[in-house]
């Protein structure tokens, strides 16, 4: 007993640095050192601003509704035309029907 009455200081100086000395080892373990963590946020903030770029790049609601309504257009101009395509799909019938005729009738 008198053995640690009189090393009782040393005794916890030692024992205070092997738990510091555990506790750094394990911070270190645990955390990131300050030099990866700023080399990690910058890469990430250039991909944030590349992800940010082409987002920048893509059609908002407005182009959208403007391409819709183009496509609207486009799509009553097609059934517009659709009565002028069967009138000439029916002339190019007539016309392929006359020249079976005429390539029969010149035959016999």
């Amino acid at each position: 007993m008198d053995y640690i009455l009189e090393w009782w200081k040393a005794l916890l100086t030692v024992g205070v640095a092997i738990v510091g000395a555990g506790a750094l080892a394990w911070l270190r373990s645990t955390f990131v050192t300050k030099k990866v963590h700023e080399d990690v946020s910058k890469s990430l903030e250039s991909r944030l601003s590349a992800v940010e770029k082409t987002i920048e790049d893509l059609p908002n609601a407005d182009d959208l509704h403007e391409l819709d309504k183009r496509l609207i257009e486009v799509s009553g101009k097609i059934d517009g035309l659709n009565p002028q395509l069967t009138d000439l799909k029916r002339l190019t019938d007539l016309l392929m029907e006359n020249e079976l005729r005429g390539t029969r009738n010149s035959d016999s």
